[in-house]
């Protein structure tokens, strides 16, 4: 039996400035497949990126209703077809509950749960039988409550829930719906986490080694190239050192 390929397949990958989503990115073009790509920071990020005629970059703020709804007007003129989606993107906080206002609570759900809602909405008509969903989840959504962790962590559980669904929704059209739940991953997201370098100093401590991004996009391949009979509903991923 023959795995599919990714070869000729378009993709839209979320995140693709760093991290998961740009390893993930250079995969899918050295598999042949096209490459949509979202992030943010402008053209010139985007274009920085270097990553060949495979690539179509496209700049949002996911955390912006009307970025996100220009940008997804933006893919759906210019790709009559979608194989694969990847929701990617993510913003992370590491603050108490009780200190958490609703600019970041609503940033953080908009980023994390409801721009991966709204591209699913957006491209599902262009998704063929085979097509492929995936969502990245975060291991802190197994382990709630958790401490200064729970902002991000409830807007992760939403995601990973709400994949569930659409798991069970999509299963008559023959459209694949995975999610993808690592641990600790060396990526720039901890960066912009104020107040979290103490806490990651700690982390490093105890698990020396990270998940790298190409670890994630690795995973990510092998679950778009499993026998069209095969869904697999979720991988989990964790690092050497990390217990849970």
């Amino acid at each position: 039996m023959t795995e599919p390929t990714i070869a000729g397949r378009t993709a839209l990958v979320t995140g693709v400035t760093s991290g998961i989503g740009l390893a993930l990115a250079k995969r899918l073009l050295a598999e042949k497949a096209v490459v949509i790509g979202i992030g943010r920071g402008g053209p010139d990020r985007l274009a920085g990126l270097n990553l060949g005629d495979g690539f179509a970059p496209v700049v949002a703020d996911l955390a912006d209703r009307d970025s996100r709804a220009h940008a997804m007007r933006q893919v759906l003129r210019a790709h009559d077809r979608i194989d694969i989606v990847v929701n990617n993107a993510a913003e992370a906080a590491f603050d108490p509950v009780h200190e958490t206002d609703a600019e970041q609570w609503g940033r953080l759900l908009e980023v994390n749960f409801v721009a991966a809602m709204d591209i699913v909405r957006a491209v599902l008509p262009r998704m063929p039988e085979g097509a492929h969903l995936i969502n990245i989840s975060s291991v802190t959504t197994r382990f709630l409550p958790a401490p200064r962790y729970a902002a991000y962590a409830v807007t992760k559980t939403a995601l990973a829930e709400a994949t569930g669904a659409l798991r069970l929704e999509l299963t008559s059209r023959r459209v694949k719906v995975s999610t993808v739940t690592p641990g600790l991953v060396d990526t720039l997201i901890y960066a912009k986490v104020p107040g979290f370098a103490r806490t990651e100093a700690k982390l490093r401590e105890q698990v020396p080694r990270w998940l790298a991004g190409d670890d994630v996009a690795d995973a990510i391949v092998w679950l778009l190239t499993r026998p069209d009979h095969v869904v697999i509903s979720d991988v989990t991923l964790l690092p050497s050192g990390q217990p849970r």
